[in-house]
């Protein structure tokens, strides 16, 4: 041990991981671990971790410059260096240097009575972040599996429908291999992120043939793929077509849906302005029953597929729903059986009793209803990857686990076979078996329950701590009320301030059940509301929200006005209404008026082809597996892409809110009021992309500017989200579909703004428009309060899709001593009506590095939309955007 210290001691500025340092004594890693944390009383990372800023402390503490350190314990970037020290004191190294030694020891404190990391959550961990153990062979056999499985059913006389997805799985679950990495107590591998062959390239080239026949395939079965490859295709494509609707201008896929043929002109031209777009995302965006499968067991299932069946006679659905359930349970027996392989083939005792109770939960679940926690935990794991198989991993999220696992925690732990470590490390477990690169497998703690308590259990905290202690991107939300425990608001904003990677999020209570109520959803239903991928609202289990099938850019309407109809990016396309030349906006209510009208148009446009595609996906994208684990499917013999679910909605994103007022707010005080110019030049402004620079820098700072707490701005905001919801409120009558309003642009923005002509807001022709409802970068100066004012004033209570808003806090700021500010100022606008709020805790020097050396960086994440992921991962418009948004330095 002496020398595995001495060793650890003289090189802390190198990266140091436990499985290299393992091998440089000659130890396998779990042997290393084991001797280590018996001597030490602490994990080989959490020793590291702490020996090596607390030597950087002291330095501090004795005059030694900030450069020095950095260089002498390993450390990149003072943000790094930041970041550790906040993580282990709770404070920046300024603050640490001025505090007294009493106020330090309260932070070591802390940190002594938190869960941390265990050895083998290291290990695993190490292992998720670089994918050591998901080699290259495994990953090209999911996809093609699953073409073969269809293939054969193909080949047998089946055809579309429910029946030939459930094939494809059945067929993956029974000859993908099943593959336990050492020291994993939950098991089972998703394999690639998609079935869809569309990523499989038929030709024969070197690349293709290497990557299939290194998956262990042999050559006859590399033909026979590449032979039935177009075929299976056939097949298997409609959300492709559904999702790029620009591709209804192929003939060969207006012959294969013919209500394209039905599209105007002017509706085709609204789509490649990104302007008002529809489709129907019937795929992956959603959160399953997972509590039917726990309480239950796929055998469970069976037999209420086999009652349903009983009472309403044969059908294709049931019929895939048995091989599913059937499938679930064989998925469970190769984990066994692989199991039980390897424990004949362990020497490590301790390891061999792990792979038994390991072969035992898999012999049980996810066939047999969960009996315990490490049940429900790896029930969960499988019933996951099933659904998954079905239509990509993606946005597939999991809901509320703290309320789904609880019951089976307390039981544990009442009966004396769990402790609160061992739950912690199982979560870890889950947390790792989850993780991407990518991550929108929402998870959410907190909230309320069905009768409107508060739902706040242990397994929240324990999720809170895990997230912080693994330290990557793990997408998880947080739900809150003015009345949550303040304690746990602190909680969770510290967990946002020692991770810095924009996690979690939060959602408030007030706001959201009661849009989901005005929306028709019953109030105990609405309480179970939890989140999909970014932010899109979702009720698990019972409801189909169509995530993002409605697409505006609400500030061409703007550009539509002022052009007669005209693009006046594209001038030679008509995709507005004509509402009049700029003589007749004689005042400015004329002009908002004439505004209004065209976003109808953009919702009534956006909305029709939405209602257009929801036809061809009941008939051509069926979901046996998540028919199977919602509710009233099965029931009523129904998939759940054809209104089988108990709530059928469709989410319409609403975009360029903010720019849209901030633009009629420079027209009013402008044109109307100061007669600084006239409407006429200004348009001709905006058609030569501002030549008059100072002229654009008045509309851009002459002019008050929504996110600064602004009343007159700000109402502009709320009211053209309200007349949005009004108009899809009849447009759901009219269809007879329900529409729900969603502020929201997801990663759009980038596009909206590359078809979108100068604004009169001082935006320039091309660039990016504002995420969702949070303000155009750089124009929030009045704080983080004025700020979430802004938002909480807009009729956040209307739109259960969510208002999603990403708020930038200066790192400097979000320091423990500062967490109870934090919490007090979002109780407060909570009560005021804010409803999702998002931090990013990056500085921008950080990030300009990042764009420099991305080497230094790789750990770096930010809040980019709904959704965090790795700076150096975003294309270079997107970490400009990131970079030139507001860093609030003061509350």
């Amino acid at each position: 041990m002496y020398d595995v210290l001495h060793e650890i001691h003289s090189h802390l500025a190198e990266p140091m991981t436990v499985t290299d340092m393992a091998a440089k004594f000659g130890y396998s890693p779990w042997y290393f671990c084991e001797r280590f944390r018996r001597l030490t009383g602490l994990s080989f990372g959490e020793y590291v971790r702490r020996y090596r800023i607390r030597m950087a402390a002291l330095d501090l503490l004795d005059g030694c410059k900030t450069t020095e350190i950095l260089s002498k314990y390993g450390y990149d970037t003072q943000g790094g260096f930041n970041k550790a020290f906040l993580k282990e004191y709770g404070c920046l190294p300024r603050e640490y240097k001025k505090r007294d030694r009493s106020a330090q020891r309260a932070y070591e404190e802390r940190r002594e009575h938190m869960l941390h990391l265990t050895d083998r959550c290291a290990i695993l961990r190490e292992n998720a972040v670089t994918k050591k153990p998901l080699n290259d062979y495994i990953l090209p056999q999911h996809p093609i599996l699953f073409e073969e499985g269809i293939w054969n059913y193909l080949q047998q006389g089946g055809h579309d429908g429910s029946m030939l997805i459930a094939s494809g799985i059945a067929h993956v679950v029974a000859h993908a291999p099943a593959v336990i990495q050492d020291g994993e107590l939950l098991v089972g591998y998703n394999y690639a992120d998609t079935p869809y062959p569309e990523f499989w390239d038929p030709q024969d080239t070197p690349e293709d043939r290497a990557l299939v026949l290194g998956g262990g395939f042999t050559e006859q079965q590399y033909r026979d793929y590449l032979a039935h490859h177009a075929e299976v295709w056939k097949h298997y494509q409609f959300d492709r077509h559904a999702w790029r609707f620009n591709e209804c201008h192929d003939p060969a896929v207006a012959e294969q849906f013919p209500f394209l043929k039905t599209l105007t002109r002017q509706e085709l031209e609204l789509d490649e302005e990104w302007a008002a777009i529809g489709r129907c995302m019937s795929d992956n965006h959603t959160v399953i029953g997972y509590e039917k499968v726990l309480k239950h067991g796929f055998s469970g299932l069976l037999a209420q597929v086999e009652q349903a069946e009983a009472e309403n006679g044969p059908s294709e659905l049931y019929e895939a729903a048995k091989v599913l359930c059937r499938s679930g349970k064989l998925l469970g027996e190769r984990y066994a059986d692989e199991a039980l392989r390897l424990a004949d083939e362990e020497p490590n005792e301790s390891r061999r009793q792990e792979l038994l109770e390991l072969a035992a939960v898999c012999g049980r679940v996810p066939w047999e209803p969960a009996a315990s926690f490490r049940d429900a935990l790896q029930s969960l794991v499988f019933a996951h990857i099933l659904s998954t198989w079905e239509d990509g991993i993606n946005a597939n999220s999991l809901g509320r686990l703290d309320q789904i696992l609880y019951p089976y925690y307390q039981q544990d732990l009442a009966a004396g076979i769990l402790t609160r470590e061992q739950a912690f490390e199982l979560i870890c477990c889950l947390w790792i078996k989850f993780y991407r690169d990518y991550d929108v497998q929402q998870s959410c703690v907190g909230g309320c329950d069905r009768e409107g308590r508060s739902a706040i259990n242990d397994l929240s905290w324990l999720m809170l701590d895990a997230t912080e202690e693994l330290d990557f991107i793990r997408c998880l939300s947080v739900r809150f009320d003015p009345d949550t425990d303040p304690a746990f608001l602190r909680r969770a904003l510290e967990v946002v301030g020692h991770v810095q990677k924009g996690v979690p999020f939060f959602f408030n209570d007030a706001v959201m059940i009661p849009a989901l109520v005005g929306a028709g959803i019953a109030p105990e239903d609405a309480r179970g509301y939890t989140q999909i991928g970014c932010v899109e609202t979702v009720l698990p289990g019972l409801s189909n929200p169509h995530a993002v099938s409605g697409e505006t850019n609400l500030l061409k309407a703007m550009e539509y006005v002022l052009a007669d109809g005209h693009s006046m990016f594209a001038p030679e396309k008509r995709p507005g209404l004509s509402t009049g030349p700029l003589s007749a906006f004689e005042r400015f209510e004329d002009l908002y008026a004439a505004v209004l009208r065209q976003i109808t148009h953009l919702l009534q446009v956006s909305c029709r082809k939405v209602a257009l595609w929801t036809e061809a996906a009941c008939l051509h994208n069926p979901k046996p597996c998540k028919s199977l684990l919602s509710d009233d499917c099965i029931r009523n013999n129904r998939d759940f892409n054809d209104h089988g679910v108990r709530y059928d909605f469709y989410q319409i994103m609403l975009g360029g809110i903010p720019n849209l007022a901030d633009s009629l707010m420079a027209i009013k005080t402008l044109v109307y009021d100061r007669k600084r110019c006239t409407l006429e030049q200004l348009k001709r402004q905006l058609e030569g992309n501002f030549p008059d620079e100072a002229f654009r820098l008045e509309c851009l700072k002459k002019a008050p500017k929504f996110g600064n707490d602004l009343d007159d701005v700000d109402r502009l905001a709320a009211d053209l989200i309200s007349h949005c919801c009004d108009v899809l409120e009849e447009l759901s009558r009219q269809y007879g579909l329900s529409f729900h309003a969603q502020p929201f642009t997801f990663l759009w923005m980038v596009e909206h703004g590359s078809v979108t002509a100068a604004t009169p807001d001082g935006r320039k022709r091309g660039e990016i428009i504002a995420y969702s409802v949070s303000p155009m970068q750089g124009r929030d100066f009045s704080g983080f309060t004025a700020l979430l004012n802004s938002l909480a004033k807009l009729p956040t209570t209307r739109c259960p899709g969510t208002t999603s808003a990403i708020v930038e806090v200066d790192p400097k700021l979000f320091t423990d001593s500062n967490i109870p500010a934090f919490a007090d100022i979002l109780l407060a606008a909570a009560s005021q009506g804010l409803s999702n709020v998002q931090f990013n805790t990056v500085d921008a020097e950080t990030m300009l590095d990042a764009q420099l050396h991305p080497e230094r960086h790789n750990n770096l994440a930010v809040r980019v939309s709904g959704f965090s992921q790795k700076f150096n991962l975003l294309e270079k418009p997107l970490q400009d955007h990131i970079i030139g948004r507001t860093k609030h330095p003061c509350l």
